[in-house]
């Protein structure tokens, strides 16, 4: 078997997906058509990478800037319900039908005036999961509830607030947190994600995007279940053997983004990528891909890059897939029932 049908054919666990940053070109076009259902001329959006963008002054926009101003784009088409409700059974479906069986959405409630209220925003995924458990029975899906650094510390003290409310609501389908937003900018809010913690929620935070050791110490201090990308911890990465020893000695199982950190400039290149000290190190990873549409790749296509760019062979990608179960957020029963479908592979 070669070895793009050998990653497709795993049963694969996907932890680090933005709803809005996963929604392919033909989802975009969707909804699109559902907005403007006259109106064939649908307005491109480019995958990351595909060209360069110049800002005002005619100089490149740095790519991890451009990703957020391709998320603000996205989102212009997912402000109703009905338009969530659309987004998220073709996210689910395509993850689905990627070999994905167990998938951890993570999505910033939104107000849209005189379309849609945060509730009702939550609402959508929520019935969204719920249906596409009937229609897509091989894929079993959670939600967290995203905190944007960027946003303020109002807003994010309502979003904690109502995962909480929500988690009651939904205990099977809201299971945590997710701290993200542009890292440049805001406050981590470690004491309002305390108050979450306290209510029981699981707390996955972006870590170490760009360099910044006082911060990335306090995330690590924190303890959160989880940490995203951790790219710019290792020395060779702009971090430090102090940041690097310190990651290590917490244990705390590392999200990594392959595409999405080649693609954002904030690693070299695939093989320079942090993957590899985490790795070799024996530190807890697991392989995610962050936006799926925004930088047009998939699960299998991560789990390739790693077998060609590391050497990972089959019985390496299943011990991943099993490790990234007792990382995620499911319960105890259904990690047993995921671990049950993996080892069925081997």
């Amino acid at each position: 078997m070669d070895i793009q049908k050998m990653c497709k054919s795993l049963p694969k666990i996907e932890l680090h997906a933005h709803l809005n940053g996963s929604l392919s070109t033909e989802t975009l076009k969707k909804l699109h058509r559902l907005h403007n259902p006259n109106d064939n001329n649908y307005p491109e959006i480019f995958s990351l990478g595909e060209k360069e963008f110049l800002d005002e002054n005619g100089k490149p926009v740095p790519p991890l800037r451009l990703c957020f101003q391709t998320f603000a784009a996205i989102q212009k088409l997912t402000i109703t319900s009905e338009s969530l409700y659309l987004a998220t059974c073709e996210v689910i479906r395509e993850f689905s039908e990627d070999n994905v069986i167990y998938l951890e959405l993570r999505s910033t409630p939104r107000k849209v005036e005189g379309l849609l209220t945060k509730v009702e925003y939550i609402e959508a995924i929520i019935l969204a999961i719920k249906e596409c458990a009937k229609k897509y029975p091989t894929i079993l899906v959670k939600l967290l509830i995203s905190v944007d650094r960027k946003q303020g510390c109002q807003n994010a003290e309502e979003n904690i607030d109502l995962a909480i409310k929500f988690m009651k609501k939904y205990p099977s389908y809201i299971v945590g947190i997710d701290l993200s937003g542009e890292p440049t900018m805001g406050d981590a809010f470690l004491h309002l994600l305390e108050t979450s913690r306290e209510a029981g929620l699981k707390i996955a935070a972006h870590c170490a995007e760009v360099p910044n050791e006082e911060e990335i110490m306090r995330i690590l201090n924190f303890k959160p279940d989880r940490l995203g990308h951790c790219t710019c911890v290792h020395p060779n990465l702009k971090g430090s053997e102090k940041l690097f020893n310190e990651l290590l000695k917490s244990k705390i199982p590392v999200e990594l983004c392959l595409t999405s950190n080649v693609k954002c400039e904030t690693v070299p290149s695939y093989a320079l990528h942090q993957f590899k000290y985490y790795y070799e190190a024996g530190h807890p990873i697991c392989i995610a891909t962050d936006d799926k549409g925004v930088f047009d790749t998939t699960l299998s296509a991560e789990f390739e890059i790693i077998c060609n760019q590391f050497g990972c062979e089959k019985h390496d990608l299943i011990k991943l897939s099993k490790s990234a179960v007792s990382y995620s957020f499911a319960s105890e029963e259904e990690k047993v029932k995921l671990l049950s479908i993996i080892e069925q592979h081997q």
